[in-house]
Formats: C-alpha cells, sequence, structure tokens
C-alpha cells in the first residue's frame, strides 16, 4: 500500500493520509457477447502483446512491473525480468518469436531493452533515454525497433527507429510532438497520437509525410494484426470509448462504450491491447483507495 497527501490532525496524535493498493483485473471485450470477461485469468497487468503466429502473449504485472511471457492460454508462464530489479513496461515479441524488448530501469534511466524468450540477462540497446509512459514495438521482419525518444521537452520528444544489424538510430522527418508511435504489421506505415492527443497520425514511408488519420480526442492505440484497421480509445476526452479507423477510407466506426467501465487509470496514457482477433483488452480497477487516521507518537 502507498499512503499519499499526510495531514496532521488538529491535536497533533493522529495523521490522515489516503491509502492506495494499485490492482486491476486483465479484461478481453468479447465481440459477440459485447462483455468483458476475465483475460489470463484475470491476472493484474498491463502491457498485453501478442506474437506474430498469436501463440505467445507478453505482460508486466501491474503494479510491481515483472515482465512474463506464456503461452496465449496462460501455460508454460516464465519469469523474464523481475520488477523488483528493473520495473518494467511495454513488452513486445519479436517478428520471429525470439525476444522481448521492453521499457525498463536497470541503470535508473528508462531505456530499451531486449531480453531472450527463454530467460536471461537483459541487455541495452543503446537508442537513448525512453519517454516515460511511451510505447515501443517493432517494425516489418523486426530488423528494427521504433520508440519515443526523451528530450528535455515533451513537444521535442521525437520517433525513433533503431536498425538492429547496424546500430544506426535514424528520426522519422518531422517526428517531433508525436507520442506513442507504431509501425503497421508490414512495416511500411506508423501511427502515432499528438502529444495533446488531440489527433491520430500517420506516417508512410514511401513518401517520408505525415497526414491525419482521425482528429478527434484519441488515448493509447493498437493496429489489427491484418493491417486494416487502427483501434484506439478516446483518452481524457469526454465520450468514454474504444473506436477503429479503416485505413482504405479513414471511417471511424464505434467499438464499444466504456462510459460505465471502471477502467484502471495510468499516468500519461492509460493502456489498451488487442487480441489477433481484434478483440479490446483493458484493465479494470480493483484497487482500492481509503482515509487512513494513523496514531502518531512524538519521540
Amino acid at each position: 500500500m502507498n499512503f499519499f497527501s499526510p495531514q496532521p490532525s488538529v491535536d497533533g496524535k493522529k495523521i490522515f493520509a489516503i491509502g492506495v493498493h494499485r490492482r486491476a483485473e486483465l479484461v478481453r471485450y468479447d465481440l459477440k457477447s459485447r462483455q468483458f470477461i476475465p483475460f489470463l485469468g484475470g491476472i493484474s497487468a498491463t502491457g498485453v502483446s501478442f506474437s506474430r503466429d498469436g501463440k505467445w502473449v507478453t505482460y508486466a504485472t501491474y503494479p510491481e512491473g515483472d515482465i512474463w511471457r506464456s503461452r496465449a492460454d496462460g501455460t508454460e508462464k516464465l519469469q523474464l525480468v523481475s520488477g523488483s530489479v528493473a520495473p518494467g513496461w511495454s513488452p513486445v515479441i519479436s517478428p520471429d518469436g525470439r525476444q522481448v524488448a521492453f521499457i525498463g530501469g536497470l541503470s535508473g534511466i528508462q531505456q530499451v531493452y531486449l531480453v531472450s524468450m527463454d530467460g536471461g540477462t537483459p541487455q541495452s540497446v543503446r537508442i537513448g533515454a525512453a519517454v516515460p509512459g511511451a510505447s515501443l514495438g517493432w517494425c516489418g521482419t523486426g530488423k528494427a525497433i521504433i520508440a519515443s525518444q526523451a528530450e528535455a521537452a515533451v513537444k521535442d520528444n521525437r520517433t525513433v527507429l533503431l536498425d538492429l544489424e547496424t546500430a544506426k538510430t535514424t528520426y522519422l522527418a518531422d517526428s517531433q510532438g508525436p507520442f506513442l508511435s507504431r509501425c503497421s504489421p508490414d512495416g511500411k506505415q506508423v501511427v502515432a497520437r499528438t502529444v495533446n492527443g488531440d489527433r491520430l497520425r500517420l506516417f508512410e514511408f514511401a513518401t517520408q509525410q505525415w497526414s491525419d488519420l482521425v482528429t478527434r480526442s484519441v488515448g493509447s492505440m493498437q493496429w489489427s494484426a491484418d493491417g486494416k484497421y487502427v483501434y484506439f480509445d478516446t483518452g481524457s476526452g469526454a465520450e468514454q470509448a474504444i473506436y477503429r479507423v479503416r485505413l482504405t477510407d479513414r471511417k471511424a466506426e464505434l467499438v464499444t462504450s466504456l462510459q460505465d467501465f471502471r477502467r484502471e487509470v495510468e499516468p500519461w496514457v492509460s493502456w489498451m491491447g488487442l487480441t489477433p482477433d481484434g478483440s479490446p483488452l483493458l484493465m479494470r480497477d480493483i484497487g482500492t483507495q481509503e482515509v487512513y487516521a494513523l496514531d502518531f507518537e512524538a519521540p
């Protein structure tokens, strides 16, 4: 439990504080029943991602930050990284299914690391400091990693590509500002939201140009497995919902409302995932927040 906002009582004998126990239930939106149902047994986890063949998943326990991998049905679990050593998030499996990239703090600075799917010592990939709360991903066949690189000012954060074979870093053209960048499954496009979350933008590698994909409130987003859609939630917008936009005509359609869903709220952007069949994944808030009175005895 974490305590916040301590205040002394008038007589000085007690300290009042807010006690928070953070916990979430991982749920999947079932497209047929239109209900949220527990996924992977309803574990408290974030950053769930799937292998290209859909047989394996990785995730970070919440709020501990342990990185795990397992079969898509939850069997054959293996802890890859301990959160007590390096709290991690945004784990993603490489296209060949051999490695997991994640953002962690082994050296006290949030950086990108690689670890084998069979476990072992994580290795830093020198991509610079990662943006707190940002996403991470693989591009194309897995020769490159895409991430948001932290700068002194948030508006100057840049989207960077790291070629793992040559260790060369390149920056997407005019990428200052776009946040939470993700490569399409075929590696030909990148989708990113703006820092203030008012637009979803599309970058084409062929033309080196950005264009607006959606002009509305955007939080987290995910590509569909076939690359035909981008799913996104409405972030901090007045309407709480999940939409998907079709790339061919840029038409957005409602997937489900979140108005009555008690969602776990995270710093920067609350997480949203997607199963290979297009079912959204979310974290349902099952934690507690209470006011406590602690007895105080002066030394």
